[in-house]
């Protein structure tokens, strides 16, 4: 058994040990039939799947041209991944704010759009790497309509 296997193998036996920037991750054991490295489901309302959307949305901001900054509203479907960190794919309904993105607002604190001509939602599917112990994030998918 190589090393990178070796540790995927550790992680995978403790998943619930796991710990992402103080946050605990949660996750149910999974089926018998899954291998280490495989994605598992795991809870939409987990810290680590709320902060792993909230990075999707950040670069979704960064690559939109919308003169407002949109907000996740609602995580559909959350699978996580060990790959030499934890890879979440997330499902997520992303909804525009009040904020615009000159004011670079914290994004808790941006209701979400009342007007009527400017409410805007869209789904998106996000892949969020995150490797806490360099304390590195990375977004290469984000697909929205």
């Amino acid at each position: 058994m190589n090393w990178s296997w070796g540790f995927a193998l550790s992680c995978y036996l403790s998943l619930w040990d796991f710990t992402l920037s103080s946050h605990v991750l949660h996750l149910q054991k999974p089926p018998s039939t899954t291998r280490p490295g495989f994605p598992v489901p795991i809870d939409t309302k987990d810290p680590g799947v709320r902060k792993a959307a909230r990075f999707g949305v950040y670069r979704y901001n960064n690559g939109s041209n919308d003169f407002f900054l949109f907000r996740e509203s609602r995580i559909t479907k959350a699978l996580v991944q060990i790959v030499r960190g934890l890879k979440y794919m997330l499902n997520v309904d992303i909804t525009r704010t009040v904020c615009n993105k000159r004011n670079q607002s914290s994004l808790d604190n941006c209701d979400f759009q009342r007007k009527k001509k400017l409410q805007q939602m869209l789904k998106c599917y996000f892949e969020v790497w995150i490797v806490p112990w360099v304390q590195n994030v990375h977004v290469p998918v984000v697909l929205c309509h």
